[in-house]
């Protein structure tokens, strides 16, 4: 059996219900939050897909207000499609973006005890700086009620110079 290729746009207003049911907490709205975001500029919430079915979520973040500029945040596929190639296409379609904006570099901020994040963040081309930064996240309970957190990340960046 062939799977249907993986495409990856950013998001609409028409995928946003389609994310929200997927959502572990649907009360905190966290799509609707990046659409948000997106509609106020230098935020571009990318979705990827295999025929109409989500596979995943990520942000590239080009406020100029935030320490890194652009910044890759949110990286997210559902369990059942991880390992299928959404988050290398997630991260490409962001990086080709943020070249197109002018950019010659993307950065992340990754948990540096996140064990399964760092190796797939490495065998996407991204290097730690050996920077670190504290970093405050919204995140959500157990009741769904968003809260903020802070903690430490360590720095990553590639160059899109390199292509």
């Amino acid at each position: 059996m062939t799977l249907e290729p993986i495409t990856v746009r950013l998001c609409t207003e028409a995928d946003l219900p389609a994310l929200h049911a997927l959502e572990a907490h649907p009360s905190a709205h966290i799509a609707q939050r990046h659409a948000e975001r997106q509609a106020s500029g230098d935020y571009y919430y990318a979705i990827a897909l295999r025929g109409d079915t989500p596979l995943g979520t990520s942000v590239l973040d080009c406020r100029p207000d935030g320490p890194l500029c652009p910044e890759l945040k949110n990286l997210w596929v559902y369990p059942e499609h991880r390992r299928q190639g959404a988050a290398r296409a997630l991260t490409t379609f962001l990086e080709q973006l943020a070249a197109s904006l002018g950019f010659v570099e993307v950065f992340l901020r990754v948990n540096p005890d996140n064990e399964a994040a760092i190796p797939m963040y490495i065998g996407l081309d991204y290097t730690p700086t050996g920077d670190h930064a504290l970093t405050t996240y919204e995140a959500v309970d157990a009741g769904g009620a968003v809260y903020t957190t802070e903690q430490t990340d360590a720095i990553y960046r590639k160059s899109l110079m390199t292509r």
